[in-house]
């Protein structure tokens, strides 16, 4: 257990902040700033999900949980996670605003995120008629384009009210997983959480057969400002494909301390022999 709750500081770190007596981690010069961004759009209509998701299917209720906003702007929305959000704005404040050391900065983040669940954020339409994913295995960073993915939904009865809108129900299998998925046609809108798309309405509800997702709507509003939907640029990031990147993860797992020893963030660190639960979504 103590090896696993060293390895979960790092991760969440992912620089040079020492955590225990036991890890010995290189010093580094982090700037006054974050990453820089570019703005690619600004949203008009935000819309909250609680994304669950089962890391280890021999736990059968023990669940990740993600706080995720999807921001959708005229041309180009994206999927990520709204505690990240949160926790980088108050640092972007921190480093422009106050006399706070960086070490005493990143801490504070590292208490905002250490539970904030999923790292990945997700664009879509950018570039136009392409996907932009930005994710990571422990210390490494990557960043992968592909064709916007095409959902054969299965249009079926029923019927729900979510969030006091009516839903109606469609179903599909895509990569490996069959999902079911509950839209509003009252909120024209092409769009959902994750990847999701290609209903005549706004996805609220979505899971897989096996209960491994689940995501559910928790807030949608309009936007009376003007909100960027913007992305950092990061120097680290490894440009790869969907197939490639869906290897690195597997391999990643099955030898975690391959990919932390590789990063050249750490020193000495107590040997890591077990593999991590893998349960990714895209199952092919």
């Amino acid at each position: 257990m103590k090896i696993i709750k060293y390895l979960f500081f790092i991760i969440i770190l992912g620089c040079g902040v020492s955590v225990s007596g036991q890890i010995v981690t290189k010093g580094f010069d982090m700037p006054r700033m974050i990453w820089p961004t570019d703005t690619l759009d600004h949203a008009k209509l935000c819309i909250h999900y609680r994304q669950l998701v089962r890391k280890d299917t021999s736990k059968m209720d023990d669940y990740t949980s993600s706080e995720m906003i999807l921001q959708i702007g005229d041309d180009v929305s994206n999927y990520t996670n709204w505690i990240m959000i949160y926790s980088d704005s108050i640092m972007n404040y921190e480093f422009q605003h106050t006399n706070l050391s960086v070490n005493e900065i990143v801490n504070r983040s590292v208490v905002r995120t250490r539970k904030c669940g999923d790292y990945q954020t997700i664009f879509k339409n950018y570039p136009k008629g392409k996907y932009l994913v930005q994710t990571k295995v422990l210390f490494d960073k990557y960043l992968y384009e592909e064709p916007i993915p095409l959902f054969n939904w299965k249009f079926e009865p029923g019927e729900t009210v979510w969030m006091g809108y009516k839903c109606h129900k469609a179903t599909c299998t895509f990569r490996g997983r069959h999902y079911t998925a509950w839209y509003a046609p009252s909120i024209p809108v092409d769009n959902g959480p994750w990847k999701f798309n290609g209903l005549p309405g706004l996805i609220l509800r979505v899971s897989d057969s096996r209960g491994d997702y689940v995501f559910d709507a928790t807030a949608l509003y309009k936007v009376t400002w003007k909100r960027p939907v913007y992305i950092y640029k990061k120097s680290e990031e490894m440009k790869t494909s969907r197939e490639k990147f869906l290897k690195a993860e597997k391999n990643g797992f099955a030898n975690p301390m391959v990919i932390i020893q590789g990063s050249g963030k750490i020193q000495s660190a107590p040997p890591v022999t077990k593999k991590f639960p893998y349960n990714p979504m895209e199952l092919e």
